[in-house]
């Protein structure tokens, strides 16, 4: 999902925050971070593959898709759990933000 699991999980913990449930504020801060830190690692393993290849612009964006299959799956599914919940925590937080 990229920088829209970020974005969401920071987002969720703005919510937990105004409606005052610190410890589900900390846990999506954590999320937004462990998204982070899994998209940025994604991206380096992609990026050190690219540069292998002769017509390689140094772009953010400028990765093929048998690069991008360079990254382990392990590292794949815990970005994948983050995100996950993430949008879960996303999703919580705007459903608290109506009921209260």
């Amino acid at each position: 999902m990229g920088w829209l699991s970020v974005l969401l999980s920071i987002i969720a913990a703005f919510l937990f925050y105004f409606n005052g449930y610190t410890v589900l504020m900390i846990i999506a801060i954590i999320v937004a971070i462990g998204c982070f830190w899994s998209l940025g690692i994604m991206h380096n393993f992609a990026t050190d593959q690219a540069k292998k290849r002769l017509s390689y612009t140094g772009r953010f964006y400028d990765i093929t898709t048998t690069e991008a299959e360079s990254v382990p799956g392990w590292l794949t599914f815990v970005n994948l759990v983050f995100s996950l919940t993430g949008f879960i925590l996303f999703i919580t937080g705007i459903v608290l933000k109506i009921i209260n």
